[in-house]
């Protein structure tokens, strides 16, 4: 079914209130109005200057300390939430993205549970987030969607949400939602803090599975030679964090998801080109603007 998205505006009295609220039943939010970056200042000249640095790209942003107040601001509820005993952060807690029109992202959810809040800081994009719910089928072991390139929607399967972000806009986007983006301006600017709440979430399809990947990534450490990250600094924190997931997941569960992703295998096979057709596409237009 598509859904309409929670709205608020930074200004509304009521701001808090309501973030917090969505922010603890992890339920997405859009917030309008963010002022705490200097958009005459953070172009994409700014951005090529100071993040274009290859050592810290990583699939598809660049990885960023809390940068110049007056550039790049935190907001203050996003500082708030840095500080929390209850949430796991990085040493390096936000991202910076930069895509050109008709840039588009495989559909995919987040890996080491992240809870994402991006802000649009130039140009436009479109979302589709998926509930985890009802999630997309998923790529053996990793957290892309395993959809042909022609893929739509289906509102009798899937419970999602469609909307688009402007400058000033920041998507609050829980772990384990399936997110497509499609860059809409002639340059697309986000800036994306990212946290992991220290206890898993369990109550859907897909926070089960992560906390059985990471079981079978503990036990079988081969396993983790097919991720991007490094198992060791999971979530930001590491080990402490992984045993948290991982409590009360047994050998039987662990195996069972085990046959559940070698199941997935054959369609995956199926879909392989035109999945990494399109991760070349996503690849190959990261920060390749004009």
């Amino acid at each position: 079914m598509k859904l309409a998205i929670d709205e608020v505006d930074y200004k509304d009295e009521n701001f808090e209130r309501i973030f917090w609220k969505n922010f603890e039943l992890q339920k997405p939010l859009l917030i309008h109005n963010i002022d705490s970056f200097d958009a005459k200042k953070l172009t994409p000249e700014f951005v090529k200057a100071n993040f274009l640095n290859e050592d810290k790209r990583s699939a598809g942003w660049f990885d960023a300390d809390l940068p110049q107040e007056d550039v790049m601001g935190t907001p203050d509820f996003i500082q708030k939430l840095l500080k929390r005993d209850d949430i796991a952060t990085r040493e390096s807690p936000m991202r910076v993205f930069m895509q050109p029109g008709g840039h588009r992202t495989l559909p995919h959810y987040d890996g080491n549970s992240l809870y994402g809040f991006n802000v649009q800081i130039t140009g436009k994009k479109r979302w589709i987030i998926t509930s985890p719910m009802t999630p997309l089928p998923t790529m053996p072991f990793l957290f892309v969607g395993m959809v042909p390139t022609d893929f739509e929607m289906d509102e009798q399967q899937y419970d999602f949400h469609d909307f688009e972000t402007h400058p000033g806009d920041m998507i609050c986007l829980p772990p384990y939602w399936y997110h497509e983006v499609h860059s809409l301006g002639e340059i697309n600017l986000n800036m994306n803090w990212v946290v992991t709440p220290r206890e898993p979430n369990q109550t859907s399809p897909l926070g089960r599975r992560e906390v059985e990947i990471v079981k079978l990534r503990d036990s079988l450490s081969f396993i983790n030679k097919l991720y991007p990250d490094d198992f060791n600094h999971y979530g930001g924190a590491g080990k402490p964090l992984v045993q948290a997931y991982i409590r009360g997941v047994g050998v039987p569960r662990m195996i069972t998801r085990l046959l559940k992703e070698i199941f997935a295998i054959p369609r995956f096979l199926i879909l392989a080109r035109q999945i990494k057709s399109s991760a070349n596409n996503f690849s190959k237009n990261n920060f390749n603007v004009n």
